[in-house]
């Protein structure tokens, strides 16, 4: 996504701690909220030159830290250990909508990208 920002690892561990803060059962949930939200504040942003009034600067930060989170536990706590990979695993993978609309999410490439001899009408 052009213009927004890479996370780093005060990102991974501001989402890890939110997730800590909710049952294991809805954790896959919340992470994939934060980073839509991240993603939607990030547009939102670039296209308007301020933060979005609701989800902020469009850092996984913001959308963790505006949650209810526990304080960091040491890298030892097996619960934390987890929900940190899980956070790496997730920013790890592609949108939806990547793969389907191009890497820079336009629609417009996805034409291209199905087109075939084939499918000329």
């Amino acid at each position: 996504m052009q213009g927004a920002l890479a996370p780093g690892i005060g990102d991974a561990v501001a989402a890890a701690r939110a997730l800590l803060a909710v049952r294991p059962a809805r954790r896959a949930w919340l992470l994939r909220r934060m980073l839509a939200e991240a993603r939607r504040a990030a547009e939102w942003r670039c296209a308007r030159g301020r933060a979005h009034p609701h989800w902020g600067d469009g850092t996984l930060m913001t959308a963790a830290l505006r949650r209810p989170h526990r304080p960091e536990p040491p890298l030892g706590d097996p619960d934390y250990r987890r929900c940190l990979v899980a956070v790496l695993e997730g920013l790890a993978q592609p949108r939806a909508q990547d793969r389907h609309f191009g890497a820079d999410g336009s629609r417009s490439s996805r034409a291209a990208a199905i087109s075939s001899p084939q499918s000329t009408q």
